[in-house]
C-alpha cells in the first residue's frame, strides 16, 4: 500500500518542516503546491528535501480557488490513497494499524478526527472533513472549503478512529488565523461563491464560519439558518458542525429562548441528538433565563450521553463542563454545599486534566471557613497525583512501557511546535519523575531554551546530553544547528560532520547540503587550510621522530 501525502501552502515557515517531518513517518511521498510563498517555505523545503526523491514541490500561480489548487496536486499524487494535510496540522498516526483497518473496509473516503486546538482549555474535536481517500479517479469542486469527489460522485465518508489515526491543528487559534490573514483572503473567496450560486447552502455555511471567527456572531447566525434551511432537511457533511455552532452563536448572542427551541427540534436527529454539546448549551440557555432545573436537567443529559469523537464536539461537553456549569447553576439557588460538591466532581473528573474549576472551589471553601476541608483537597489532589504517578511507574514493568514513552515525547514535542512552552515544560518535569535520563529530554529540553531564547542554557543542557551519549544523532544536530544561529561556524562545521558520521540515510542529504554550504564560506574555507597545514606539520614531525629513533637505534 502506497500512501500520497497532499498539501497546499503558502507562507507557511513556521510550519511546514515539522507537519511535514511528522506526516512523512506515515507517507510514502509529499506533493506540496505552493501557491505563491514570500518567505523561507520554499527555501526550507529545498533546503532539506531537495534531493528527497519522497518529496515534489510544485509552484502554482494561486487562483483564488482552493479546489484548482487541490486538483494540481492530484495530477502528481501516485499512491494508492490520498492523505491530506494543511501546514498548521500535526499528523498522529500508526502506520500498521491504519493499513489493517483500510484493507479491511470497502469504503473510499473516510474521516480523520482533528482536534481544534485554540487553548490548553479550549479545544474543540471534529470529525467532518474527509481527509484520507482511495486514488480512485478524484477530483475537486468548490472555491473554499472544498469537496471531494471519488470517480465523480460524493461519497459519504466512514471515520477512522482516533486512536488510530487523529490530526492535532492549530492553525484557528486568535493570534494564528489573524496572522496568517485568512479571514480576508476566505471571505472574498465565499462572497464570490454566494454571489454565483446563491443557493448552494455549502457556500452559507462556510460564510457564517467566517463570520464567526470576526465574532459577528448575529450575522453568522442568519447565515446557518439559511444554509440549514436550504439543506431542504437532507442531510449534509458538514451539518453537525453547522448546528453546534449555530447554538453557540445564539447563546453567545444571548437569543437563549431561540437556542432552546432550535434544540428542541434537532434533538431527535438520530445523529445530532448523539452530540453532548447541544443539552450542555440548551443548560446554559436555560440558565441564563433563570429555568433552572430546566438547565440541570440538560446538563445531567449532557454527562449521561458522554464524549464525542465521531462528529463535532467540544472536549469536555460530555463530562466536566456540564458539571461545572451546573455548580454555578446551584450557586444561583443559593445551594452553596451542593455547589461545592458538584465543583468536586468536576474538579476530579477523569477528563478535567488542567482541573478547571479548582480556582472557584478553594475559594468557596474558604469563604465558608472550611480550611480542614481545603486542606484535605490539597491531599487529595496530591493523592490523585501519585496515584497517576505510581500508574505510570507500574508501566516500568510492562512490555508497552517503551511505546508509552514514545507517546509522551511525542505529545511534548507537539506542545513545541505549537508554542506552548510552559505547558511543554510542566510535562517534561512529570515524565522526569518517572523517567530518569532518557536522552531524548535532553534534545527537547534544548530546543525549549532556544525558543526562549537562553541560547546558553541550551547549549549546556545539549552538551550534558552529549556527555551521556556522545554519538547521539538529535543532539549533535541540534548543538550544530544553535552554533550556527550564533554564526558560530566553525563550531556548526564541526558538529555537523560529526552528525554525518551517525545519521540515517535522509538525514544524511540535509547535512551534506549544510556542510555543503558552510564550506563555501570565507571562514571555513580559512579553517580548513590551517588544519590542513597543522595536520601536514604532524606528519612531518612524526616523520622525523621517526627518523630520528631509527638513526638512534
Amino acid at each position: 500500500m502506497k500512501i500520497s501525502l497532499c498539501m497546499i501552502v503558502k507562507n507557511e515557515e513556521k510550519n511546514i518542516l515539522n507537519c511535514l517531518d511528522r506526516a512523512l513517518e506515515v507517507a510514502d511521498e509529499a506533493i506540496i503546491v505552493d501557491t505563491g510563498s514570500t518567505d523561507k517555505t520554499k527555501e526550507l523545503l529545498g533546503e532539506k528535501y531537495a534531493r528527497d526523491s519522497r518529496v515534489k514541490i510544485i509552484e502554482y500561480i494561486w487562483e483564488d480557488d482552493f479546489s484548482k489548487a487541490r486538483n494540481k496536486f492530484l495530477e502528481y499524487a501516485d499512491g494508492d490513497w490520498i492523505l491530506v494535510l494543511d501546514a498548521d496540522e500535526r499528523l498522529f498516526c500508526d502506520r500498521k494499524r491504519l493499513e489493517g483497518f483500510l484493507n479491511s473496509r470497502e469504503d473510499k473516503a473516510y474521516i480523520i478526527p482533528i482536534y481544534n486546538i485554540m487553548d490548553r482549555d479550549n479545544i474543540t474535536i471534529s470529525s467532518t472533513m474527509t481527509r484520507l481517500y482511495r486514488n480512485d479517479n478524484p477530483s475537486y469542486k468548490g472555491a473554499i472549503h472544498e469537496q471531494i469527489l471519488i470517480d465523480g460522485k460524493i461519497l459519504v465518508p466512514d471515520i477512522v478512529d482516533g486512536d488510530i489515526c487523529k490530526i492535532y491543528h492549530y492553525g484557528y487559534t486568535g493570534a494564528v488565523f489573524k496572522g496568517k490573514g485568512k479571514q480576508e483572503r476566505n471571505m472574498d473567496i465565499i462572497k464570490a461563491q454566494i454571489e454565483e450560486e446563491p443557493n448552494i447552502p455549502f457556500h452559507w455555511y462556510n460564510k457564517g464560519v467566517m463570520e464567526m471567527c470576526q465574532e459577528n456572531y448575529d450575522t453568522a447566525i442568519d447565515d446557518f439558518i439559511k444554509s440549514h434551511t436550504l439543506t431542504n432537511k437532507t442531510r449534509m457533511a458538514f451539518h453537525d458542525d453547522l448546528v453546534i455552532r449555530l447554538i453557540q452563536c445564539m447563546v453567545i448572542e444571548k437569543q437563549n429562548k431561540m437556542a432552546i427551541q432550535f434544540i428542541k427540534t434537532v434533538a431527535n436527529d438520530p445523529y445530532i441528538g448523539k452530540i453532548p454539546d447541544i443539552y450542555y448549551y440548551c443548560g446554559i440557555a436555560y440558565a441564563n433565563i433563570k429555568k433552572y432545573p430546566l438547565a440541570i436537567k440538560n446538563f445531567k443529559k449532557a454527562i449521561e450521553t458522554g464524549e464525542y469523537e465521531k462528529g463535532t464536539s467540544k472536549y469536555g461537553a460530555g463530562s466536566f463542563l456540564p458539571k461545572l456549569e451546573w455548580a454555578k447553576v446551584l450557586l444561583f439557588q443559593e445551594m452553596k454545599e451542593a455547589a461545592i460538591e458538584k465543583y468536586k466532581e468536576a474538579v476530579f473528573d477523569k477528563n478535567n486534566v488542567n482541573k478547571q474549576g479548582l480556582n472557584e472551589l478553594k475559594y468557596l471553601l474558604q469563604e465558608e471557613n472550611r480550611i480542614d476541608e481545603l486542606n484535605q483537597l490539597e491531599e487529595a489532589l496530591s493523592d490523585n497525583k501519585k496515584k497517576d504517578d505510581s500508574l505510570k511507574i507500574s508501566l516500568l514493568d510492562n512490555p508497552d512501557f517503551d511505546k508509552y514513552k514514545s507517546g509522551v515525547k511525542e505529545n511534548i514535542k507537539t506542545l513545541v511546535e505549537s508554542g506552548l512552552l510552559k505547558e511543554a515544560k510542566e510535562a517534561v518535569e512529570e515524565y522526569e519523575k518517572i523517567v530518569k535520563d532518557d536522552i531524548d529530554i535532553y534534545s527537547i529540553k534544548g530546543v525549549i531554551a532556544m525558543m526562549e531564547g537562553d541560547m546558553i542554557k541550551a547549549e549546556v543542557v545539549f552538551k550534558a546530553g552529549l556527555n551521556k551519549e556522545p554519538f547521539n544523532g538529535d543532539l549533535l544536530y541540534n548543538i550544530a544547528y544553535l552554533y550556527e544561529t550564533q554564526k558560530k561556524y566553525i563550531d556548526s562545521y564541526e558538529f555537523y560532520k560529526r552528525v554525518s558520521k551517525v545519521a540515517d540515510e535522509g538525514m544524511k542529504i540535509e547535512i551534506s547540503s549544510k556542510i555543503e554550504e558552510l564550506e563555501k564560506m570565507d571562514e571555513i574555507i580559512k579553517y580548513k587550510s590551517e588544519k590542513s597545514d597543522d595536520g601536514k606539520n604532524l606528519l612531518v614531525f612524526k616523520k622525523s621522530m621517526s627518523s630520528n629513533a631509527f638513526n638512534h637505534k
